[in-house]
């Protein structure tokens, strides 16, 4: 369970008690479940804090979004297809940016290339190599589709290897001709991957069958409440 917190508005003024502050939390864990009870518990923090203080609490819900849940069919039907598409080959000015980009974050970029067994000098991933699946654990909706239907969902090449995400590096890369290629290559994947999908329909029922049994015992609830407005 990760707690996430910023101070948005904390007064304006030092050594002066402000008339208003705003924080702004978000939760993270590898279940619905886990957040939601996480979430009540904290805004019981939050009312026991204002008793406390004789202050009034506003509480604004946000948004909310399900965690990932792999299907191992699906994956690895993508994962064939990324397997049997050729990588466009980087420039050697791609190449130079990437090394250059690095070199700020050197430690990092040892680091991946260790993780995934790639040469220490690589600052670009170069092909072939063989695709693994593994869950990424980023916050994203997709997350709501993956626990309504089977659903898989891949990354590409598209920056330097010491890139932290959410980051300028990664940033830089993804609006160059190196995040452009690793969407092109991934659309070729997307293709593939649909096509292998409609000639062997029985991977789609193999795909159902352990959806099914992931779920078993669980249904989808919309995290957002009926008449949430969109928040300003």
């Amino acid at each position: 369970m990760r707690i996430h917190y910023t101070i948005v508005d904390g007064g304006v003024a030092p050594n002066i008690v402000p008339d208003k502050a705003v924080v702004w939390y978000y939760m993270r864990a590898f279940s619905r479940e886990v957040v939601e009870n996480v979430y009540e518990r904290l805004v019981k923090v939050a009312k026991g804090a204002a008793m406390m203080t004789e202050t009034e609490l506003e509480v604004e819900f946000l948004g909310g979004c399900y965690n990932t849940q792999n299907n191992h069919v699906l994956a690895g039907v993508v994962a064939e297809a990324m397997n049997e598409i050729p990588q466009e080959p980087w420039t050697q000015e791609e190449l130079d940016f990437a090394a250059a980009l690095d070199e700020k974050t050197g430690d990092a970029a040892r680091a991946t290339t260790k993780k995934y067994g790639l040469p220490a000098d690589a600052h670009l991933y170069t092909g072939p190599g063989k695709v693994t699946n593994y869950n990424s654990y980023g916050s994203t909706d997709v997350g709501d589709v993956m626990h309504l239907v089977p659903t898989a969902y891949f990354f590409t090449a598209c920056t330097n290897m010491g890139a932290p995400a959410h980051s300028w590096q990664f940033a830089s890369c993804a609006g160059s001709s190196i995040g452009e290629k690793g969407m092109i290559y991934a659309a070729k994947v997307m293709a593939l991957y649909g096509l292998k999908l409609i000639e062997k329909p029985e991977l789609i029922a193999q795909a159902k069958e352990e959806f099914d049994r992931q779920m078993e015992g669980r249904s989808y609830k919309c995290p957002i409440p009926d008449g949430m407005t969109m928040p300003w």
